[in-house]
C-alpha cells in the first residue's frame, strides 16, 4: 500500500466535508441520468453501452466554477466526448464545436434537452454565500489538521531524540 502523506490526507477531509452538503449521485440517481438521455451522450448522440464502460457522467458546470453534484448539473457523455474533445470547455460551446458540421436543429434539440434536464434542479449551482461557508468550514478543518500534523511530528522528534 502507498504511504499517505499528510497532504493527501487533508485532501481526503476536503473531499470528504463536501460530500456531506454535495455528494455525487447514487446508483438510482445516475440510472435516471442514463434514462434521461437514452442512453445517449448528450453531445454527439452516440448510444452507450450501460454494461460497458463508454459512459461517464459530466458536469455542466464544474464544481470549481459554482456547480454542485446534483444530478440535474450532470448528463451523460460518452468518453470521446467527455475526454480529450471537452476539457475544461463549458458545455455550450462545446456543443457548439461538435455540432459545427450538423444542422442547426439537431444542436437547439440536444440544447433543449439538456436545458430541460437542468431546470428539473432548483439547486444546480451551489449558491455563493453557502460556498463561502463550505470553504471555510473546509479551511478551519485543514488549519486543525496541520496542527496535529505538527503536534505529531513534534513527539516523533522527541521520541527520536530520547
Amino acid at each position: 500500500m502507498a504511504k499517505v502523506t499528510p497532504s493527501m490526507a487533508k485532501n481526503q477531509i476536503k473531499r470528504s466535508l463536501l460530500q456531506i452538503v454535495d455528494s455525487h449521485p447514487n446508483k438510482t440517481q445516475k440510472q435516471q441520468i442514463w434514462c434521461y438521455f437514452d442512453n445517449c451522450c448528450a453531445y454527439c448522440d452516440v448510444a452507450i453501452d450501460p454494461n460497458s464502460r463508454q459512459g461517464h457522467l459530466d458536469h455542466l458546470l464544474a464544481v470549481q466554477d459554482g456547480g454542485s453534484n446534483n444530478i440535474y448539473n450532470f448528463v451523460l457523455a460518452c468518453h470521446i466526448c467527455n475526454g480529450d474533445e471537452k476539457r475544461e470547455t463549458p458545455w455550450r460551446e462545446f456543443l457548439i464545436n461538435k455540432c459545427k458540421n450538423l444542422s442547426d436543429s439537431i444542436y437547439m434539440e440536444r440544447v433543449a434537452k439538456i436545458e430541460t434536464w437542468q431546470k428539473h434542479s432548483i439547486m444546480s449551482q451551489v449558491d455563493a454565500e453557502v460556498l463561502a461557508r463550505m470553504e471555510t468550514i473546509i479551511d478551519k478543518a485543514k488549519a486543525n489538521f496541520d496542527q496535529s500534523v505538527e503536534q505529531m511530528r513534534i513527539l516523533r522528534d522527541s521520541i527520536t531524540t530520547n
